[in-house]
């Protein structure tokens, strides 16, 4: 068994995605959003990948990085990827991670996984504990009736896809991101979430290769924006992934939540999507009423682990590799 860095070559992210759907193919990668991930980490970003090999054959990943999408001082996120008839590897992997992190030492190390995943039995066994679940949860629009659900919007509001707003302005961008600001301040999760700053915020989210100006959706009181939802590009087929789904305070209890989530199952349809995914907290329980009433079903939970303090070894790991590349 060898490990080796991960060289941000066309080539290895075809080895890194190869070893993803060997190992989950129920969650299958998507190549183009982790390259844009890895292109627009911010500066000082530790980001380490590297590719387990056996026998010259590729059949694993593992890295660690700072919480990309909720960062947080002193944690670093770890993930690994191995296929069934390769699970024996975790234990060399844990000490490979354990002698492998940088100082100054983190005081959490946290992932994410399916609670039906290996990862999740082993991860647990080394004193990793659960924070919070999200539930995924897929719509098949083949049998999706929205007309039983279907109310005219409130007085004096609109709903219009990104793509009919002047979003690629700033003061436009400015102020849909002070909308999504707010909304992710009142999203029910364990801990509170850290936004990016405004000028990550334009690169990650408004040039992402799966961004869908048309079936980004956002409410209007005139000039005002009031609400929004989601709809992105999916590397799964006929699917499209739901994002942010907010209303702001002052114009909940009106129905305008559900009338985005049906506006944007509308497009999807007409898109020709087949499905639409979204996940949530588990304690996220006015969206996820909202999502039951679409019909949503929902799949195994997705549960944050976390360890803390972290027991890091000194020394050089058993096996071990050359200096970090960088994307």
């Amino acid at each position: 068994m060898q490990v080796r860095p991960f060289l941000f070559s066309a080539a290895d992210y075809q080895t890194y995605a190869a070893v993803r759907q060997a190992a989950h193919p129920e969650s299958p990668p998507d190549l183009a959003g982790l390259q844009h991930l890895d292109r627009t980490r911010t500066q000082g970003d530790v980001l380490a990948r590297f590719v387990v090999e056996v026998a010259g054959e590729a059949v694993g990943v593992l890295e660690y990085a700072p919480p990309y999408y909720d960062p947080r001082p002193g944690v670093l996120e770890v993930q690994y990827y191995l296929p069934p008839h390769h699970q024996a590897l975790e234990g060399p992997w844990w000490q490979f991670l354990q002698g492998r992190i940088p100082p100054p030492q983190p005081h959490a190390l946290q992932t994410t996984v399916r609670e039906d995943w290996p990862q999740y039995r082993f991860l647990t066994a080394q004193g990793f504990v659960e924070v919070e679940r999200r539930w995924d949860s897929v719509l098949d629009l083949a049998h999706f009736d929205p007309s039983p659900l279907a109310r005219p919007l409130p007085p004096g509001l609109t709903i219009q896809p990104l793509s009919a707003l002047p979003w690629q302005e700033e003061a436009f961008q400015r102020d849909l991101y002070a909308l999504e600001i707010e909304l992710l301040g009142d999203v029910p999760t364990a801990e509170p979430i850290t936004p990016w700053p405004f000028e990550v915020w334009q690169e990650r989210s408004l040039k992402g290769p799966n961004l869908l100006p048309e079936g980004f959706f956002v409410a209007l009181e005139g000039t005002h924006l009031v609400g929004l939802t989601m709809l992105f590009k999916s590397h799964r087929p006929q699917t499209l992934q739901t994002g942010l789904t907010g209303v702001r305070r002052s114009h909940r209890r009106r129905g305008l939540a559900l009338a985005l989530k049906l506006r944007a199952a509308e497009f999807a349809r007409v898109y020709g999507a087949r499905y639409i995914r979204t996940s949530n907290h588990q304690i996220n329980r006015p969206m996820l009423a909202i999502n039951e009433a679409l019909g949503f079903v929902k799949e195994p939970a997705r549960v944050l682990l976390r360890l803390s303090p972290v027991p890091l070894k000194p020394g050089q790991p058993a096996f071990g590799g050359s200096s970090d590349p960088q994307p």
